[in-house]
This record gives structure tokens, C-alpha cells and sequence, in this order.
């Protein structure tokens, strides 16, 4: 990862957090399904779900956070857990309950946003759910030419048909594992309109 810090620095930063907020409120309120973990990092986010019963395809784009996913992951849960090694410009998403992106989107690279999130679209269309973050235009990293950021109206504009159950704006000084910074992120739980999907097997 740019931003002065790696990947292994985040890991390591973040290896005690408790599951986001958000996603744990969407396996309360929804019984067990299929999930995709995009940008999964070291897998708390994956266990969760997996605890609770999904069925997820977690991805992202280094070796060492599928590796600390699969270090993680207690054998009698892997039988619903399928990972892949990929960017996330590049991954392939199927049909799916639920898309998590959590802290993940920022990275992806702002010239293939629009195809990236028209996959996401795709993969929960028919009522499935997105959960995650987008960066605002006023955080630190969001002038970087590899960043993907949105002004409020347009990270909006990404859920019009939607039904948007949870926009938080988030705009304050704060801190990264590469030291101080201003935060400014959106924290969304939105469902796209009922309809058919298959359901043919688990993501």
C-alpha cells in the first residue's frame, strides 16, 4: 500500500479490531446467505460472516492478507469459505446476497471505478446489499492520482434505484497506521430493488 505505510503495517494495525459496525448490524438483520469479502484484508470481516453462516468468496490483491485469512480461519468453517488472489479491477464477481468492501474501494484504481462498481452492481442486483466505504473528497489521500474519491452528491449518485438504509459522513482529523490524517468517508448500507437472481449454489 502507498500512503508511507504497507500492507504488513496495516495488518499488523488492525489485527484486533472487532468485525465493522455496519456488516455485523446486515447479518443480524438478514439470515445466512452468500457473501463476497472485497478487499478482505486479514479476514476478520470474513470470519464474522463465516461464523454466522455465509457462504464467502473473500478476494484481494495480496498474497499475505489470503494467506492471514486462511491462517485464521478455523477448519470447520472453511468448507464455506472460497478465496482468490486479485485485483480488485480484475475479479470476477458472481451472483451474490451481499457485497463488503470495507476500506477497500479507496485503492481501486479511479480510471476502472466505473466498470468495478457496475461488477458490484451486477453481483447484488435483485435485492442484494453493499456494505462499505467510499473515500470523500476532502480526506488526505484524495488528491492521489491511484485514489478513488467522491464529492457526498457523487458517492450519492452511485445508489440512485437503491435503497439506501445507512449514509454516514464521516469528516474529522484522525489517525492511519502511516500516522495522522483527515479522514472523510462514507459509510453506506444499501439494497438494490427486488427482483430474480440465482441462487444457484454458494459465491
Amino acid at each position: 500500500m502507498s500512503r508511507d505505510a504497507t500492507w504488513s503495517d496495516y495488518y499488523a494495525a488492525n489485527d484486533g479490531r472487532e468485525p465493522r459496525r455496519a456488516l455485523l448490524d446486515v447479518l443480524v438483520a438478514d439470515g445466512p446467505g452468500r457473501a463476497i469479502d472485497l478487499g478482505c484484508g486479514s479476514g476478520i470481516d470474513t470470519l464474522a460472516m463465516l461464523r454466522r453462516g455465509w457462504h464467502v468468496l473473500a478476494i484481494d490483491a495480496e498474497r499475505e492478507a489470503i494467506d492471514r485469512l486462511e491462517a485464521r480461519v478455523p477448519t470447520d468453517l472453511t468448507g464455506r469459505l472460497e478465496t482468490r488472489v486479485s485485483r480488485m479491477e480484475d475479479a470476477e464477481l458472481p451472483a451474490t446476497d451481499l457485497v463488503h468492501a470495507s476500506f477497500s474501494l479507496f485503492f481501486c484504481d479511479p480510471a476502472r471505478f466505473p466498470e468495478v462498481w457496475r461488477r458490484i452492481a451486477d453481483a447484488v442486483a435483485g435485492g442484494g446489499r453493499f456494505v462499505g466505504e467510499l473515500l470523500g473528497d476532502r480526506d488526505t489521500w484524495a488528491p492521489e492520482d491511484d485514489i478513488s474519491a467522491f464529492t457526498e452528491r457523487q458517492a450519492r449518485a452511485l445508489f440512485d434505484g437503491w435503497t439506501v438504509e445507512r449514509f454516514e459522513v464521516e469528516d474529522d482529523d484522525g489517525e492511519a497506521c502511516s500516522g495522522p490524517k483527515h479522514w472523510h468517508v462514507f459509510h453506506v448500507v444499501a439494497r438494490t430493488p427486488a427482483g430474480d437472481r440465482s441462487r444457484d449454489g454458494p459465491a
